[in-house]
Parts: C-alpha cells; sequence; structure tokens
C-alpha cells in the first residue's frame, strides 16, 4: 500500500548499546539475521565495541541516538497527529523497550505507531527498594505510570518470578500480559571454552558494578579498610579490586582515587571479554542495597564455581539456593570480613553447591534459550 512504510518489523529502545550488547546481544543479532530490526535507538550513543558495532551495521541496522530535542520534536509531532487524528503511516510489529528510563520515554516518541509493544523490566531497581524519600514518592508516580502504560502493551517481561508477582499484586500489570524469563541469558558454550583455555591464577577479592552506593561501593571500601586495620594478614593475602564502566571510574575525584590506591584496592575498566578479569578472581562480593532483576556478574560468577557472598534479593534468590551459606546477613565491615574469610575457606561447600546451580544455569539460563523463548513472543508474521 503506497505510504506504508514497512521497512523492518522491529525497533528497539535501550539506554546504551553496551547494555544491550552485554545482556542482549544474542538476541538483537538474532533479529538482525532475519532483517527483522528497523533502527536501535540508544539514549546514550553507541560507544562500545566497535567490532559488534560493525556487526549490526553490516546487517543494515540503523543506530540513532536520542538526545532531548528528539523527544521534544516528536512528542510534538504525535500530539498533532492525535489532535488532527492522522493515522500514522509507519507499521511497526514490536517496540521493545528496556528499563525504567526508555520506557517512560517511549510513551511520548512511539505513542502514534501502530505496534505491539514489549517491555522489558530489568529489575525493578533503586526506585522500588530506596528508602530514600525522594525515590518512595517517585514510585508512587512511576506505579500509576506502569499500570497506566502496560494496560496497552502487548507483553511485560521480567527476569524473576517475585518481580512478577509484585507487579500482579499490586495491580500495576495484567497477570495475562507479565512474562518471566530467567536471566539475561549468558553464552555457557563460550564460558566453558574460554575458561579451559586460560590459566586459572585467583588472587583479587573483586566488587564488578556500577560505582554507586546503591550497589554497595562503599561497603566495599569499607571492608577493605576495617581488614587492613582489624585483619591485616587476610587484607596482605587477599588484595581487592574494582571493574567498573570507564565512564563511572573517569568521575571519580582524584582524591578519592588517591585513597582507593593508599588502601590497597586496585581500580581496573570493565572489559568486554570479562573471561580475563575472572581468571585471576578469589572471590566476588555483591553488596548491592536494591533488588536486581537477576545480575549477570552473579550467573558468571555462579557458573564458572568463583566464591560470592551476596546479597540477597529476587534475582539471586533464583540462582542460589534458599540456605546458601553466604547471603551478606550484614553490611557491618567486621561481620562482611568475617563472612569473606569463612568463606574463602570453605572450598568444599562452595564446590559442592555451586556445582549443582552450574547445571541450572546450563538448563534454563543460556542466552541462547533466552533468545529462543524472547523470540517465541515476538509478532515476527
Amino acid at each position: 500500500m503506497k505510504g506504508n512504510k514497512l521497512i523492518k518489523k522491529t525497533i528497539i529502545f535501550a539506554n546504551t548499546l553496551w547494555f544491550l550488547e552485554k545482556f542482549k546481544f544474542d538476541l538483537i543479532n538474532h533479529l538482525a539475521d532475519y532483517n527483522e530490526i528497523e533502527c536501535i535507538y540508544l539514549r546514550n550513543g553507541p560507544n562500545v565495541n566497535l567490532i559488534n558495532i560493525n556487526k549490526l551495521k553490516n546487517k543494515n541496522v540503523i543506530l540513532k541516538k536520542i538526545d532531548i530535542y528528539y523527544i521534544i520534536l516528536n512528542t510534538f509531532k504525535n500530539v498533532i497527529s492525535k489532535l488532527q487524528k492522522r493515522n500514522n503511516s509507519r507499521k511497526i510489529n514490536n517496540i521493545i523497550v528496556f528499563t525504567i528510563g526508555p520506557i517512560i520515554i517511549s510513551q511520548f516518541l512511539f505513542a502514534t505507531y501502530q505496534k505491539s509493544t514489549i517491555i522489558v523490566l530489568e529489575g525493578l531497581g533503586r526506585i522500588f527498594s530506596s528508602r530514600l524519600l525522594f525515590y518512595r514518592v517517585l514510585k508512587r508516580f512511576i506505579q500509576k505510570f506502569y499500570k497506566f502504560y502496560f494496560s496497552k502493551c502487548k507483553y511485560i517481561i521480567t527476569l524473576n518470578y517475585q518481580d512478577a508477582t509484585y507487579l500482579a499484586e499490586m495491580n500495576i500489570a495484567p497477570v495475562s500480559k507479565l512474562k518471566i524469563i530467567p536471566g539475561t541469558g549468558i553464552d555457557v558454550n563460550e564460558l566453558n571454552e574460554s575458561f579451559s583455555k586460560i590459566t586459572y591464577q585467583p588472587k583479587y577479592i573483586d566488587y564488578i558494578s556500577r560505582l554507586i552506593p546503591e550497589k554497595g561501593f562503599y561497603s566495599f571500601i569499607f571492608l577493605r579498610e576495617y581488614m587492613i586495620k582489624y585483619q591485616s594478614k587476610a587484607a596482605e593475602n587477599n588484595p581487592f579490586r574494582i571493574i567498573a564502566p570507564q565512564s563511572d571510574i573517569d568521575n571519580l575525584s582524584q582524591e578519592t582515587k588517591s585513597y582507593l590506591n593508599r588502601i590497597g584496592i586496585t581500580l581496573k575498566p570493565y572489559i568486554p571479554k570479562i573471561i580475563n578479569i575472572y581468571r585471576e578472581t578469589k572471590a566476588i562480593i555483591v553488596p548491592t542495597r536494591y533488588g536486581e532483576g537477576l545480575s549477570r556478574v552473579v550467573l558468571e560468577t555462579v557458573y564458572l564455581g568463583i566464591p560470592l557472598l551476596v546479597s540477597r534479593n529476587p534475582g539471586t534468590e533464583q540462582v542460589l539456593p534458599f540456605d546458601y551459606k553466604y547471603f551478606i546477613i550484614s553490611r557491618n565491615p567486621s561481620v562482611l570480613g568475617s563472612q569473606l574469610e569463612n568463606l574463602l575457606n570453605d572450598n568444599d561447600y562452595i564446590k559442592s553447591v555451586l556445582n549443582t546451580q552450574k547445571i541450572i544455569i546450563d538448563d534454563f539460563y543460556s542466552s541462547k534459550d533466552s533468545t529462543k523463548i524472547f523470540s517465541s513472543y515476538l509478532n515476527l508474521n
């Protein structure tokens, strides 16, 4: 039909291509292989692995950065179109939106498209978990917005069952639209192949995350300081390391960087081939203070059998046994220090538990399975 610009069938909207590269690249590669992607919209530019960017461009995938001017202009166009009761000529089968920022913005950007919208909640995050007054107020607004927007969506996908239960119990999303795809999907074949080829030389106690309070950044720092004062031998034998996005490291003040260096914490940028970091990891601490959909670091750590001291939350409870001995029981440095010491000396328990959980991850959390299930929910006809 003239004027019908059905080029491809899916729009993807996320904060960054780094996020998609790390968590959903198998999915977008799959869609690109079948010429199903019209465009990937990003709030922040495609400042990631150029090899992966070129892979997408070679498959005719358009990458477009959305700034405030683009949002205002398209919102204005959509309002005018609705007031004039014009039919938008762009027909898209699916709009896949990841995480809270893009979810809110998508309501204004794609309001007049003929489409089925699929929302992917990567955990309910700090807005739903924080005790700060600002976030508690914002949470009420987000709940109402979600309830309004989700009623028009085709599916709402969560990574764990507890988040889906919460959305249903709070009457935020219809239970018939809620779908659970456990995990962000890890490439178990690549992990097995890569890990078997490296020399495992465990040395560091690692924190792998964003450098923000809600992720437990300061808990990790003060645990190190406590150990230097009260567990000096353990501190000497177990150097600490922080792995974070380069942008987070760049935003640290020189004073903070000097302090971290002074107490023996190494700063290292996150790299796509995370396996090269894991080969030096003696244990990982995940002291996050809010609900995670399902931490990729936790999945990979458990799969590789690396000792893990971790907060109990919806995502970690789904990967680890309920009675796992090394859920964090307190963020008091003295308690964290004792738990870490016990963890490092409990090899038989860790090996037994993580070997069992590895089988579960292999069966239910691989990127191949995640992509297959996700694709089954898409309208690709």
